[in-house]
């Protein structure tokens, strides 16, 4: 899997599917989930709450990833993962192992070109760096050859940080 990264708004990266962040209760409420409701309007968050009371569930657990519609965005769909738990709290492997399942469900959704934010990094509290452990080690998994990953950072100095952190990681493994 090839990985870019840029600075600017996620919502606006050409890509097949998003990665949106995502908390338990897949609620649009802030972040990049608040973008996505000023952006397109109630439709997804009726989408995600829908299919929470078909569950029978109040919330989903930690790296699990829910496909929506997008509404009016370019995307063919988001992919709503959960990377934090109920507590906002995360982990490189827990980061790890949502995105896995967000490009395993892309993958079967068509999709050759993604975009995504650095999950857990905004209201979660892990540092952008770790982020770039979690993501580093998926280049080279055999079945994501063909995706092209764009993460989508807000500074030139996220940027910069995030780089290295991918960097360094592939230079471990």
């Amino acid at each position: 899997m090839q990985i870019h990264i840029q600075v600017g708004d996620v919502l606006e990266a050409a890509a097949d599917v998003l990665i949106s962040t995502a908390n338990p209760w897949l609620n649009l409420s802030g972040g990049v989930n608040g973008a996505i409701l000023s952006a397109v309007g109630p439709t997804i968050q009726e989408e995600l709450h829908a299919y929470l009371k078909s569950e029978g569930i109040s919330a989903v657990p930690a790296g699990t990833v829910v496909q929506s519609s997008s509404g009016n965005l370019q995307f063919n769909c988001i992919l709503h993962a959960v990377a934090i738990d109920p507590f906002y709290d995360s982990t490189v492997d827990l980061v790890r192992q949502t995105l896995v399942a967000a490009l395993d469900l892309a993958i079967q959704a068509g999709a050759k070109t993604i975009s995504t934010p650095t999950l857990a990094t905004g209201y979660g509290p892990m540092p952008i760096a770790d982020f770039g452990t979690a993501v580093a080690p998926l280049a080279s998994v055999p079945r994501f050859t063909g995706l092209s990953l764009t993460i989508v950072v807000r500074s030139e100095e996220h940027r910069s940080e995030l780089s290295e952190a991918i960097s360094v990681a592939r230079a471990r493994v």
